[in-house]
């Protein structure tokens, strides 16, 4: 006879998997890849998170805070207002731009206050990091054709799970199938941009004769 106990894996894993072809499933929707991150963004909350955030790397270098979401849809905004007033330092040892530059994971099971005390930016950053409760992070680089595009945060808070081996590797798939779309839609974008100037090449070419 199978305990519910003994079963509990592989329902997981079915879960996961199934979890991981919808996330699939909407980023190949649409190549509007910042609208589809976004509507990622809150797929992983609360099933792999109580706070996601996504950060894409722009073509000048500058990180663009795409989406934050939180369980609590009411604390989005604050979410944000938290990222304007304390945006990431470029060359912070640690962070989203530290995963940026290395194009390598950073992964904390457990935040330690002492964690908190050296990440932050003053004693009000502090203050407010200390109320959130921070439980464990993941944040993922999301990298396609050897390329660095972005970065997956996933934070753990009020539910006070602690993340472990296994769901840095289901964070890791995740960022892996982002990064894909988001390749995809540039890819895209950059073909479609090189025949409209192609065709206005020709165009005023024909005018000129």
């Amino acid at each position: 006879m199978i305990t519910p106990e003994e079963s509990r894996p592989d329902a997981t894993a079915q879960d996961l998997a199934s979890y991981l072809a919808e996330a699939s499933d909407m980023l190949s929707s649409s190549l509007d890849y910042q609208a589809t991150l976004t509507s990622l963004a809150r797929l992983a909350v609360p099933r792999l998170a109580d706070w996601c955030a996504i950060d894409i790397l722009e073509e000048d270098g500058s990180i663009n805070l795409l989406a934050v979401t939180h369980k609590d849809p009411g604390k989005d905004a604050w979410g944000r207002e938290l990222m304007r007033r304390y945006p990431p330092d470029a060359d912070a040892p640690q962070g989203v731009p530290r995963v940026l530059r290395s194009g390598e994971p950073e992964f904390y099971p457990e935040v330690t206050d002492e964690a908190l005390v050296a990440a932050a930016r003053d004693a009000e950053h502090l203050r407010i990091m200390r109320k959130v409760g921070f439980t464990s992070v993941m944040i993922l680089p999301l990298v396609a054709r050897g390329r660095t595009l972005g970065a997956l945060t996933l934070v753990t808070a009020e539910s006070g799970r602690r993340y472990e081996a296994s769901d840095l590797a289901v964070a890791g798939d995740l960022a892996r199938r982002a990064a894909l779309a988001v390749d995809n839609a540039r890819l895209y974008s950059e073909a479609q941009r090189e025949i409209a100037e192609r065709k206005r090449a020709e165009e005023e070419a024909r005018d000129s004769w």
